[in-house]
């Protein structure tokens, strides 16, 4: 079974979802919340999210999506992603690592 991540608005979540990457909240400098990657969300946990404020989660799920999807989505991606940056000067370092990481985060 494969697994894909996907990043979720608290409105979006529901009980029994899993979290693909821990989850901190901070609040005045301080921790207020923290669940570890691969916490089932559960109803009370969905409501503790609420009360600290939390805006999104990283969630792990079932990829339904057959090989050529995958590789369609992909191909998508990166061409969404070279139209954003047509008019960047990607022979500068500093871009060409910050697109090449913007491409690893949305491959994820």
């Amino acid at each position: 079974m494969d697994l894909r991540q996907r990043y979720l608005p608290l409105f979006n979540l529901n009980a029994g979802m899993v979290l693909a990457k821990p989850l901190v909240l901070i609040e005045r400098g301080r921790v207020t919340l923290r669940l570890p990657a691969g916490h089932v969300l559960t109803e009370a946990s969905l409501e503790q999210l609420a009360a600290h404020h939390a805006e999104y989660a990283c969630i792990q799920e079932e990829d339904t999506r057959s090989e050529a999807e995958r590789q369609a989505d992909w191909a998508q991606q990166e061409t969404r992603q070279a139209r954003i940056f047509q008019f960047a000067d990607l022979d500068s370092p500093d871009i060409r690592a910050f697109y090449q990481a913007l491409l690893a985060y949305r491959k994820s």
